[in-house]
């Protein structure tokens, strides 16, 4: 019984830890995945990298305010792709401008930034999160 018990608490955490690694290996294109400013994901290709290396400006209507226009965020993002060298891209929030970019095959889509601004309220660079989906 005792050895069973042992067995039983190594062999759960060995589990789970299989579970993070397998989930953490790479980003399934077309689903939606989320970085913060500084975190990569990779494709299955560990080959193809997406860095989000900074918000650059976020003018977007804030919650609560009635604006003339939605305004707009834009997202950098740094591209490894091969052997090639790492490419540097802006990603806009408004759809009047470049919402994607295609690089080596695969189009890297900004689905959405987050948090949204708030009248009066500072959003710090590290408090952004933005959703991608990469074909």
């Amino acid at each position: 019984m005792r050895m069973g018990m042992v067995v039983l608490a190594l062999a759960v955490p060995m589990s789970l830890l299989s579970c993070g690694s397998a989930t953490a290996g790479g980003v399934e294109p077309g689903k939606v995945f989320t970085l913060a400013v500084g975190d990569t994901a990779r494709l299955a290709d560990p080959e193809y990298a997406v860095t989000l290396t900074g918000v650059g400006q976020d003018s977007r209507c804030p919650e609560g305010v009635q604006c003339v226009w939605e305004g707009d965020a834009v997202v950098t993002v740094r591209i490894t792709a091969g052997t090639a060298a790492p490419t540097e891209h802006e990603l806009h929030t408004n759809a009047r401008f470049a919402t994607a970019v295609t690089v080596a095959g695969h189009e890297l889509r900004l689905v959405a930034l987050n948090p949204h601004p708030k009248q009066g309220v500072t959003l710090a660079a590290d408090s952004y999160r933005a959703d991608f989906t990469l074909q």
